[in-house]
């Protein structure tokens, strides 16, 4: 009997690791990239080459990244909702690379494992007064065999042996780490003795970068520093497109770069998705046929993806009977800590931070919790020993009026933003909202003439109070720091380059983490999806992204990402699908 055929639409960390794996099982997969393939030889014997690498000034030309122009996001306040406002920016809010292999062709690469209590916070630690907390309808234990099994794929670096008793009871490990850690960057060992001075345990930080030479035929890490952010030309770090979808075309899956999915096509009464829908490379109308339908375009995509393939069955949206498509979207709040040194640290030396502490995880139900209404507050990770580039700098010193010439040469030969500086970013826990949403954007339309996804997102106060609370502890470390002359903090929330209140995500205190929008649940009024993934009214549409996630914990996702994908991928694998059309489809294109 033929294998069930499937069609995933996006090609990042969910995308490629579901076609991976279901390739693998026998399944015909195609897979469709709104983007362009930026990877020379990707998919062929030859080996995949880059066009990217340590060119800082492709990041500001949407080299990768949707155009903001031509293909904006809008975004408003939950105030402004509120009055009426229909939008109060449009341009890039949280855009994500558009292209082959998603976010991670530029990642840092951090993956960190969500720890127990991340998967039952409700139950352990009660509700929070104006979040939707939920229990996630699985636990750590259902993920750590994936988690297992991404981290040998992708070639995680690590040291179990240096990790910290309390994070090994919360995130066990049945195995050491595939490859040990990479050489420790300076700026890191810096701070990471500043931590140790205050009772803090700093570690290696689990990285998809190979550490030794031919780890799945890829190069060694060689501490060139133009990691986050940046290609890697020599492929030493493990990516979507490096790890899962180079493997996964050579056996056969097929990639269809340049193809915009506008709608996924259902049967008459909605209960089957029969394919999709797409713009192909020449701005033609294409379908694509499937048995499966896979939806991995990232949070904000894969909700707009859904609003915009409301129909008859499915009125305000497919697989929207219970009014959560969109909701709870989560970002992660960002503080920082800066320390300024009498010496050159050399901060951007290494892959982005070596180290990570995980002390501020929470959560932590001491006064400053009950004074801001709060039952607890909880920080996250730690990264420790990142510094900023060489564009970045100039861009700082001549923002000033009237800063170009000797002054801003002075400036640069000084650098005591760069060669001085080195500091430390606590990614939070964002609360799950329910006023912070994706939805439909009434009037502003993309290039294609489809309305763009309009972002509607306040920080709640537990982002905010949990930041104040941590911050301090982050700039205490830099003080005491060897050779530090001084600590500050950035809370989350004061710099924003979208909105001046800082409501928004934006500038340095945010990042490209999407979450929610397609939370999963065993109940079909309250959740988008099921434990697998599958949405709870389209027996064959499954979502592989950060849309599932019910909550946002204080980790890098992209790890659980991929484990969730894989999860997903095996459980489609074995379970036999109804026809959409009374015969089996292969994907095809016409």
């Amino acid at each position: 009997m033929s294998k069930a055929s499937v069609i995933v639409v996006g090609s990042g960390a969910g995308g490629s690791a579901a076609a991976w794996a279901l390739r693998r099982a026998g399944h015909p997969v195609l897979i469709l990239e709104k983007g362009r393939n930026l990877l020379p030889g990707l998919g062929t014997h030859h080996g995949i080459g880059s066009l990217f690498g340590n060119d800082e000034v492709k990041a500001g030309r949407a080299f990768e990244n949707q155009d903001e122009i031509l293909e904006p996001r809008t975004s408003r306040t939950q105030e402004e909702a509120g009055q009426g406002v229909d939008r109060s920016f449009i341009g890039d809010v949280n855009d994500l690379p558009t292209v082959a292999g998603g976010g991670t062709i530029h990642w840092d690469a951090k993956t960190p494992r969500f720890w127990k209590q991340d998967f039952k916070a409700l139950s352990l630690y009660g509700p929070v007064p104006g979040a939707t907390m939920a229990d996630w309808p699985l636990s750590y234990d259902d993920l750590a065999p994936y988690y297992d099994r991404v981290e040998a794929r992708l070639g995680v670096q690590g040291d179990v042996h240096r990790m910290p008793k309390r994070t090994l009871e919360q995130a066990p490990r049945r195995h050491q780490f595939p490859l040990p850690p990479n050489p420790p960057m300076y700026a890191g060992k810096l701070l990471a003795e500043g931590a140790a001075s205050l009772g803090y345990e700093a570690y290696p930080f689990p990285m998809a970068i190979n550490s030794v030479e031919g780890h799945h035929g890829r190069a060694r890490c060689n501490s060139c520093g133009f990691c986050s952010g940046f290609g890697c030309p020599i492929n030493a770090r493990g990516s979507a497109a490096v790890s899962f979808l180079h493997e996964a075309l050579l056996h056969g899956a097929k990639l269809r770069p340049r193809s915009f999915v506008y709608r996924i096509d259902t049967t008459k009464n909605g209960k089957l998705a029969r394919g999709v829908s797409y713009l192909d490379s020449r701005g033609r109308k294409r379908k694509a046929r499937a048995d499966i339908v896979i939806l991995a375009a990232s949070g904000i995509e894969t909700a707009r993806l859904l609003l915009l393939s409301r129909s008859a069955a499915h009125p305000h949206g497919l697989a929207n009977r219970s009014g959560q498509v969109g909701r709870n979207l989560m970002f992660h709040f960002v503080t920082l800590g800066i320390g300024i040194f009498t010496d050159d640290v050399h901060a951007w030396r290494g892959p982005s931070t070596t180290f990570v502490i995980d002390d501020f995880i929470g959560p932590y139900t001491g006064p400053e919790a009950k004074n801001a209404g709060l039952p607890y507050l909880k920080g996250g990770l730690c990264e420790t020993g990142g510094d900023i580039l060489l564009l970045d700098e100039a861009q700082i010193y001549a923002a000033p009026p009237n800063s170009w010439g000797k002054q801003h040469k002075n400036l640069m030969r000084q650098s005591v933003f760069r060669r001085h500086l080195a500091g430390m970013s606590m990614l939070g826990e964002d609360m799950p909202q329910a006023a912070n949403r994706v939805d439909l954007d009434p009037k502003i339309r993309d290039v294609y003439g489809f309305p763009v996804p309009r972002i509607t997102r306040s920080q709640h106060k537990f982002e905010l109070a949990s930041s104040s609370y941590y911050g301090p502890k982050l700039a205490e470390i830099c003080q005491r720091a060897p050779g530090a002359v001084s600590g500050q903090v950035i809370p989350a929330g004061t710099l924003s380059s979208n909105n001046a209140t800082g409501d928004l995500t934006g500038g340095l205190a945010s990042t490209a983490h999407i979450m929610g929008t397609a939370r999963m649940g065993h109940d079909p009024r309250h959740s988008v999806v099921d434990a697998f993934g599958r949405a709870h009214e389209v027996e064959n549409l499954f979502v592989a992204d950060g849309s599932p996630f019910v909550t946002a914990g204080g980790f890098n996702p992209t790890l659980t990402i991929m484990a969730l994908s894989l999860r997903m991928a095996e459980h489609i694998a074995g379970v036999r699908y109804e026809r959409a059309r009374g015969r089996r489809h292969r994907p095809r294109h016409h």
